[in-house]
């Protein structure tokens, strides 16, 4: 997991058929300069804080179980950070 902050949303004309009807947002983590894209699936907004799982982890959060294989994401957050 990673800890960084929402920078906004990714929109797309088309997705890929495991996207439809997901949200993607940009997530920044500024203390290693890295930008990436997760499955967003807590409502973030922009400027909040989130926890983001990545890999089988990220499948872990949209689909708990062992037959999430087919779930198309590398990064989705898992938890909104509250406080500092």
């Amino acid at each position: 997991m990673i800890r960084g902050r929402i920078l906004g949303e990714v929109w797309g004309a088309r997705h890929a058929r495991g996207l439809d009807g997901r949200r993607l947002v940009v997530v920044t983590q500024p203390a290693v300069d890295r930008v990436l894209v997760a499955v967003d699936t807590l409502e973030a907004r922009a400027g909040q804080e989130v926890l983001v799982a990545l890999g089988s982890g990220a499948r872990n959060v949209l689909a708990p179980g062992p037959d999430n294989r087919a779930e198309l994401a590398d990064a989705a957050v898992a938890l909104l950070v509250d406080g500092g």
